[in-house]
């Protein structure tokens, strides 16, 4: 015969997040109703024009911020030129990505790298490497790249 004593399982719901992080996704990219297929030439009006965004995380928690980066390098790191910030309790959110400083002089006539990125920890401001893009432990991200050609108004 055994004796012994028997710890009934806890019966409360578990307010952790068990699974594993997930990193955000770049559902579409849209601007004037197009899809901007990843890796083509887009064209933009200097100071004209926004990209509406639809993120997807699965971390229901998380806040997400999308930035719009030009020719950023490692060498010589630019901050981002537009950014949008989108909280939610749903799987697939949008952000608008105001335009108004995407293209600038120096720009015009040019053919630039776009990297279109989405965050799922705010953006770390100062002291860390990659400036710009780094964040706090366990935040991830992804990115899509274009190559941008910036129009001056009215061309």
């Amino acid at each position: 015969m055994f004796a012994g004593c028997v710890i009934p399982p806890s019966l409360s719901v578990d307010t952790t997040d068990a699974g594993a992080n997930a990193a955000p996704a770049i559902v579409s990219l849209r601007a004037d109703n197009v899809e901007l297929p990843e890796l083509s030439t887009v064209t933009f009006e200097q100071g004209m024009g926004t990209i509406i965004a639809t993120f997807h995380d699965t971390d229901l928690d998380d806040t997400l911020y999308g930035k719009v980066f030009v020719d950023y390098s490692s060498n010589d790191p630019t901050p981002a030129r537009a950014s949008c910030v989108s909280a939610g309790t749903t799987v697939e959110r949008t952000c608008t990505l105001p335009l108004t400083g995407l293209c600038q002089n120096d720009d015009i006539g040019a053919t630039r790298v776009m990297q279109v990125m989405v965050f799922d920890r705010e953006v770390l401001e100062t002291g860390v490497q990659p400036l710009f893009q780094a964040m706090p432990p366990g935040g991830l991200s992804t990115s899509r790249v274009y190559f941008l050609k910036c129009q001056g108004r009215g061309q």
